[in-house]
């Protein structure tokens, strides 16, 4: 297995993508703060600890906990916002 450490945002974004499944996925930490991430591929979240608002492009912002699943399209502007550390599961998909 292949892994490679991203860091995002000054460092305030930190994961690690591995293989899995047919596309591969990621595992990571956000710290306090607003972030956008330009998709080129789509994307499927599960947030598993700590709690953020995402805008997917124009949507309206949604909060979302821990548990929380949600798909952002190929090609839109993801947005995540927290006030505390939040970790996550991110499944890429071509």
């Amino acid at each position: 297995m292949t892994i490679k450490h991203s860091r995002y945002h000054d460092d305030a974004v930190q994961s690690l993508r591995f293989d899995f499944a047919k596309d591969g996925a990621s595992v990571g930490v956000l710290q306090p703060g607003t972030y956008l991430f330009p998709l080129k591929a789509a994307e499927t979240m599960t947030i598993v600890a700590g709690e953020m608002f995402v805008t997917i492009d124009d949507a309206a912002e949604f909060k979302a906990p821990a548990g929380t699943v949600f798909e952002a399209p190929a090609n839109s502007n993801l947005q995540m916002r927290c006030a505390a550390d939040v970790a996550y599961f991110c499944q890429f998909h071509s």
